[in-house]
């Protein structure tokens, strides 16, 4: 997992979705390409559609999101399918989940870096668990020592973003 590469590729709001380009896809298709995301949306676009998708933003979110593609670009390619995978199951959570996890996310890249990196191998160890096991880890006194409050529920709502096996 990329270190900040994950918070600032999954803490953007969907702004593909607002800027995407004016289209003639009828109502149907779109909804029954509902699982497409804002990135799958933005990447299948031609690059001068992206041009004018990025131009119909602000100049500051416009300048932000070129960065964080930027960024998403220079990653291997197995971190970049890493980040997709994420940002789809992010995209599977009902609305307002998204948006506490989106929340959780900014806190992470906020925190030190030996905090995010605690965290990050907290999350990993998470992963492969059942959602019953990671609860119960999640409950044990080491982890509620080893955490603030804060990092506990930022762990919490990020795990969100790993299925269960």
């Amino acid at each position: 997992m990329a270190s900040g590469a994950l918070v600032v590729c999954l803490a953007a709001p969907a702004h593909g979705r607002q800027a995407g380009p004016k289209s003639s896809k009828s109502r149907a298709e779109k909804q029954t390409r509902s699982a497409e995301t804002p990135i799958d949306e933005f990447m299948g676009m031609s690059p001068e559609e992206q041009r004018e998708a990025l131009d119909r933003l602000p100049p500051g979110e416009r300048m932000k999101l070129q960065e964080r593609l930027q960024r998403f670009n220079q990653l291997p390619p197995h971190q970049q399918q890493t980040l997709r995978k994420l940002y789809d199951r992010l995209h599977q959570l009902p609305p307002d989940r998204q948006k506490v996890v989106r929340k959780s996310l900014n806190q992470f890249s906020q925190q030190p870096p030996g905090r995010r990196q605690a965290m990050r191998q907290e999350l990993r160890s998470l992963v492969g668990l059942e959602l019953e096991d990671r609860k119960a880890r999640m409950a044990t006194p080491e982890f509620r020592e080893k955490f603030s409050e804060k990092e506990q529920g930022i762990i919490r709502d990020m795990s969100d973003l790993f299925p269960p096996r």
